[in-house]
């Protein structure tokens, strides 16, 4: 955008009359910067300001509105620098030159690709109709495709006569008349204006298309769409590139209009070419993009793509929490639950209808994460199946009680039992694939039956208070006695906190992974030890523990882990980290901080705030992650939540040091174009004396094995001399560990190249 939302703020009537929807001005006016919302939300802005902003918040491409779609609005040329805000529209073609028989089948092929995916319903959107010469004719065939129900019509002819009787015929249905070039589009443009439609403007070349176009905006008609078609294949490209450039790269809103691309004009019916570049021009940058038909087989691959490049990275893809019946099941067969992350969701349904056998699919709200992922959070666990159990009644919706959760979160059973003592809860396979077997061999019923006998009668349980204090004998009396062993180094070098040396967050003690995730469950210290050596001999400061929800026994577990790490390890400084806030405060309670304060990992500006107060409470560090309801979009919305949290501990009593503000290290793969927002954020907590961290690896998640090291090594350099502090690593990286030493030296922090060979 032009403008920022400060500027904006400067501009605005500062009344925080949340009229507009927004707790305050500030915040309406950041999302004003960010194009979320409009300027005309608010009724208190002066007539000259909102011209003023509206000019300097438009895109360079206009959005021009086609029947229930949107088309344009762009402000890049790639996906990887900014989320694509309107998804390009697929058309099929109908031409007088065919006979009925084919206008039939045609109209037919249409309808019957209409299917969801991803909670977005795929179709074919537009019929492109084709004058070929017949004027009777294309009226009638206009006439046919406008009543296709949900789609949009094209009326594609040069003749402004025809085109008069084309748009009388079927102006309802709000058509795009493709007809205006530099000898009609007088013409063509009192008809469109006259009927309100959006007029497709072609020419020879890019010049006489310029020309034309900008003949018609002084006519006063920006509702426009351009066809951008040529002879050939290399020039149409070149033109649908050279026109996003024009208008996003060099500022010439003549070409800042969305795009039509007819590929039957080019392929002369040869599906796989048209195939190949449908899918060339969802990329680059077909608007509307013509094929001569679309069916499943064309349909399948191409919506995919373009799902994948419409679909904001920063925000998870999700599927609506909900039943949903697969293979016609019923109130009479069992139910399978697993979480709302779309890829998730397909591969797991697709493998159940695969079986053939009748399930009903629970899906659970888990913001979007896979299912490890969203149990280590804390946003898949016992209370969330129950909290959806009770929301969506599926009680009385099913009459069958098995329930099939899934394999990696086998740790849940005893917690979701107890939540759902009705039910029989089984655990499933711990890939999709495996499930067609499972559910054929019956392997659900064998196991909820033997579920069904094993209960025990029900025992009259105390209601827990949540607010309650903790009773720390009770927890200290209830985990398995701690036993130093003897083969393993006790030793820990003190960290001296003053030093300016970069603090390394060891990482490798998490839930998520399959061997630690056993330890937890059954108390086993012998894994947990071995990475913790593993971590402190790398040169690890702290080591982070990560015990997921652990709604069950948080407050054991932890205090059984801290106990174990710090006994075995000379008071190894630990992260505590898990969404089970009472989880942390029993890990403080045993905490010895001889040789440095507890970490709290982590609080955010939003549903996780209270977690400062834990922290300022019990004298600890804690993580801050920069975000609220989901990744900021800009370093503004970054240092707004991070001036909030620091608001918030320093008047608790919290000394700025002990809050360590993380900016979220994104994927490179697809957000290659936020690192340096995070990079540039990461300097501004330095210029204001902030302390900073974050989970580095993040930024190399999904690329090749081999790649990983290198981008994990070369964003710590970077971060390093912006001014990152600290961060949480995989210390058995050989390669990160000799990087960080190298900046500590050239950073000055320790003295001379050979502190490489302390230990």
């Amino acid at each position: 955008m032009a403008v920022k939302g400060l500027d904006i703020f400067k501009l605005s009537p500062k009344k925080n009359c949340k009229e507009c929807g927004v707790p305050t001005c500030m915040a309406f006016c950041m999302k004003v910067a960010q194009g979320a919302v409009s300027i005309d939300k608010c009724p208190y802005f002066s007539d000259d300001a909102k011209a003023m902003l509206n000019e300097q918040t438009a895109p360079p491409m206009k959005t021009v509105t086609v029947g229930e779609h949107k088309l344009g609005g762009e402000t890049v040329m790639m996906r990887h620098e900014k989320t694509l805000v309107n998804r390009n529209l697929f058309a099929a073609t109908l031409c007088t030159c065919m006979d009925d028989a084919t206008v039939e089948a045609r109209l037919e092929g249409i309808k019957k690709v209409d299917y969801e995916r991803i909670g977005e319903r795929e179709m074919v959107e537009c019929v492109f109709v084709h004058d070929a010469g017949d004027s009777a004719k294309f009226v009638e065939l206009c006439k046919k495709a406008a009543a296709l129900p949900d789609r949009t019509v094209i009326i594609d002819t040069k003749d402004v006569e025809t085109a008069k009787a084309a748009v009388e015929a079927i102006k309802d249905n709000k058509p795009i008349l493709n007809g205006a070039n530099k000898d009609t589009f007088a013409a063509m443009n009192e008809i469109a204006k006259a009927a309100g439609l959006v007029l497709g403007v072609s020419g020879a070349d890019l010049s006489e298309l310029h020309d034309t176009v900008a003949e018609l905006e002084k006519a006063g008609n920006k509702n426009l769409i351009l066809d951008v078609t040529a002879s050939t294949i290399k020039e149409t490209f070149a033109n649908a590139v050279l026109v996003r450039r024009s208008a996003i790269k060099d500022g010439d809103k003549t070409f800042g209009y969305p795009s039509i691309v007819n590929l039957g004009v080019l392929c002369n019916h040869d599906e796989h070419l048209e195939t190949a570049l449908a899918a060339m021009f969802v990329v680059k940058y077909g608007s509307i993009i013509v094929m001569d038909k679309v069916g499943y087989a064309e349909a399948l691959p191409l919506y995919g793509l373009r799902q994948n490049i419409f679909t904001d990275p920063q925000k998870p893809m999700k599927v609506a929490p909900g039943i949903y019946p697969v293979n016609g099941a019923g109130p009479d067969d069992p139910c399978a639950l697993t979480v709302d992350f779309a890829l998730t969701y397909f591969l797991v349904s697709g493998e159940l209808e695969r079986s053939k056998v009748p399930v009903n699919l629970l899906i659970t709200d888990a913001s979007g994460m896979s299912v490890l992922t969203a149990w280590a959070a804390g946003k898949f666990s016992s209370t969330s199946v129950k909290k959806f159990f009770d929301e969506f009644d599926v009680a009385s919706k099913i009459n069958n009680r098995t329930l099939i959760i899934p394999g990696k979160v086998a740790v849940m059973k005893g917690e979701i039992q107890d939540k759902l003592p009705e039910w029989n809860v089984v655990v499933g396979t711990r890939e999709a694939v495996e499930l067609v077997k499972y559910l054929r061999d019956g392997e659900h019923i064998k196991a909820a039956e033997a579920a069904a006998a094993s209960k025990k009668p029900a025992e009259a349980k105390k209601v827990v208070d949540a607010d309650a204090p903790l009773d720390f004998e009770k927890i200290a009396a209830s985990i398995p006695a701690i036993k130093i062993r003897d083969d393993l180094d006790a030793h820990y070098k003190q960290r001296d906190p003053e030093s300016p040396k970069f603090v390394t967050i060891g990482e490798r003690i998490h839930c998520i992974s399959p061997v630690i995730r056993e330890a937890m469950a059954t108390f086993n210290p012998d894994p947990i030890l071995e990475r913790a050596a593993q971590q402190i001999k790398a040169g690890a400061t702290y080591l982070d523990v990560n015990i997921g929800p652990a709604e069950s026994n948080g407050p054991e577990l932890m205090t059984w882990a801290v106990k174990l790490l710090q006994e075995n390890f000379n008071n190894v400084p630990l992260a505590l980290d898990t969404a089970n806030k009472k989880a942390i405060e029993a890990g403080i309670k045993v905490y010895n901080r001889t040789n440095g304060k507890p970490i709290v990992n982590s609080a955010d500006a939003g549903s996780r705030i209270s977690n400062i107060d834990l922290a300022a409470a019990n004298d600890a560090i804690v993580i801050a992650l920069c975000s609220a309801d989901g990744i900021a979009k800009d370093n503004e919305e970054r240092m707004m939540h991070c001036h909030h949290m620091l608001e918030r501990g320093l008047s608790l009593g919290m000394d700025a040091s002990d809050l360590w503000f993380d900016p979220l290290f994104l994927v490179v793969k697809g957000m290659q174009d936020k690192q340096m927002d995070v990079l540039n954020a990461i300097k501004m907590f330095a210029d204001e004396g902030l302390k900073s961290t974050g989970g580095l690896s993040n930024n190399s998640n999904g690329a090749p094995k081999a790649v990983r090291p290198i981008l994990d090594s070369t964003l710590v350099a970077m971060a390093m001399m912006q001014g990152l502090t600290s961060a949480i690593v995989n210390p058995n990286d050989l390669r990160l560990m000799e990087t960080i030493k190298s900046c500590d030296i050239f950073k000055n922090h320790v003295l001379y190249s050979d502190s490489y060979l302390d230990e």
